[in-house]
């Protein structure tokens, strides 16, 4: 699920929690690695493992609770615990006011060894406007299509700050209507230190014009700005992260 809702910078747009990736690639890429696929009855969402047993996700996917696990090619791992930052409010989307929206949830048991735990970034300055990231997913590909599970990635780039604890995203022109969607929401925006993916931001909504809630604006909320709440909270959940 994808939070929609309207931004003042963004007059155009209509924004909801995010969900898919519209415009986006499937196929081989780095994040399949990182990117993970959580399911429950209530609704599906994206994920980053950050540990063997933790996964950084948002925390309106799992606020209304729900029986989590994550899908992966080798089974299902049930979700045990759920951490939501305390910060988070969950009529953040309605009144316009930027919160923290990132949770973790523990697994009942180690992920499997094809999946590897990201590097969370640790620089809290703002990215430069039209600094590139790439997001991955496993939300809609075609907005409504209720079709999700498959990851995708598109590369979008930085348009500026929302409350000082959020980053909008946007297409590239020769791109447009790139973006998270339904089923994204949750998901990693990463940006490369040489080979490796550094994970920057998690997904929590999307804007679309045109009756449309998806393919204008991403909204990601910046891993570093949290960094502190995430190692506290690893480590109250008994694992150490690297």
């Amino acid at each position: 699920m994808l939070r929609f809702v309207f931004f003042t910078a963004l007059c155009a747009a209509c924004i909801s929690s995010a969900a898919a990736i519209v415009g986006g690639k499937s196929g081989e890429h780095g994040a399949r690695e990182h990117t993970v696929f959580l399911t429950s009855r209530v609704q599906d969402c994206s994920g980053t493992l950050i540990a063997r047993d933790l996964v950084l996700t948002a925390a309106h996917c799992v606020a209304s609770g729900g029986n989590f696990s994550m899908s992966t090619s080798a089974g299902s791992i049930p979700v045990a615990q759920v951490a939501i930052h305390p910060a988070f409010r969950r009529d953040s989307y309605e009144t316009h006011k930027p919160s923290p929206d990132i949770a973790i949830v523990k697994l009942a048991s180690p992920a499997p060894r094809h999946l590897r735990p990201a590097k969370l970034a640790t620089d809290k300055a703002f990215p430069p406007r039209d600094t590139v990231f790439v997001i991955a997913g496993f939300g809609e590909a075609v907005e409504g299509d209720r079709n999700v599970g498959t990851l995708r990635t598109a590369q979008l780039i930085n348009g500026g700050t929302t409350g000082g604890i959020m980053l909008r995203l946007h297409a590239l022109k020769t791109a447009p209507g790139s973006g998270s969607c339904t089923g994204d929401s949750g998901g990693s925006a990463y940006r490369s230190d040489g080979p490796v993916l550094v994970l920057y931001g998690v997904i929590a909504w999307a804007g679309g014009k045109s009756g449309r809630n998806c393919g204008v604006v991403t909204g990601i909320v910046l891993v570093a700005n949290q960094l502190d709440w995430i190692r506290a909270t690893a480590k109250r959940l008994g694992t150490k992260l690297d």
